[in-house]
């Protein structure tokens, strides 16, 4: 069966172009200046606004999950789109420390750097999943989900609480419930976006002891027991996640 391809919205800029006014020609030549007279010269029409580029395309338009990724994206694709240099073919992370051979994108870019996982990861077919997993990333969500947001500022976007797994183990931090809220998955939506949840980074002051949840247990923002854990709990890693061919 074939893949659907994901179709991202284009930027349309529509550029605008200034009028050039005729000069007018006098019929008579004016009568050449005497030494006491300053030559009269024609009020000049005022010069048209330069242009300015208010409608530039944002730096981070091409740092958006889903975007252009679908399941038949190939690392061939990827070097056209990114540059050859900016495509690696390596070991992505797994969970409890398993790797995979996959494709990383911005390997030496902590602010660009993706991580993807494949259906058949010998031939590299089928993209299943684009992770993002440094702090300091750029990629987004195209649901305005974004790395290092805190939670409780999550909750407010969503619209209602949201349930996650205690922190501090192998799928710590996992969102496994928006409560129908803004960040829902659609019942008709296919490709999958999820975020996972850490501490934050504090520096050499650490986080509070006892101030958010831990262990392998399921939690909700609004749990009265970890009252400022909105503060402390942020986004650690985002994702898209595509279909196979079974799904379609």
């Amino acid at each position: 069966m074939k893949l659907r391809a994901l179709v991202s919205s284009s930027l349309i800029v529509v550029a605008l172009g200034a009028c050039e006014p005729s000069a007018s020609t006098a019929d008579t030549p004016a009568p050449a200046p005497s030494a006491a007279t300053a030559p009269r010269n024609a009020t000049p029409a005022p010069a048209a606004p330069a242009a300015t580029d208010n409608v530039a395309a944002p730096a981070t338009a091409a740092l958006v999950l889903p975007g252009d990724f679908a399941p038949d994206t190939s690392p061939d694709e990827l070097r056209k789109r990114y540059g050859a240099a900016n495509v690696r073919l390596g070991k992505v992370p797994g969970a409890e420390g398993e790797e995979f051979p996959g494709v990383i994108l911005f390997p030496d870019d902590p602010t660009r750097r993706a991580y993807l996982y494949f259906q058949n990861d010998q031939t590299l077919q089928g993209l299943s999943l684009v992770r993002v997993l440094d702090r300091e990333s750029r990629w987004t969500l195209d649901n305005g989900l974004r790395m290092g947001m805190p939670l409780a500022e999550m909750v407010e976007l969503n619209g209602k609480p949201i349930s996650f797994y205690g922190l501090e183990w192998d799928y710590g931090g996992t969102i496994v419930d928006y409560h129908g809220g803004k960040l829902d998955a659609r019942k008709d939506e296919q490709v999958g976006r999820s975020a996972s949840l850490g501490l934050l980074d504090n520096g050499g002051q650490g986080i509070p002891q006892g101030k958010t949840p831990v262990g392998e247990g399921t939690y909700s923002s609004d749990d009265p027991k970890y009252p400022e854990q909105g503060k402390w709990i942020v986004i650690s890693e985002l994702s898209a996640s595509f279909p196979g061919e079974d799904d379609l």
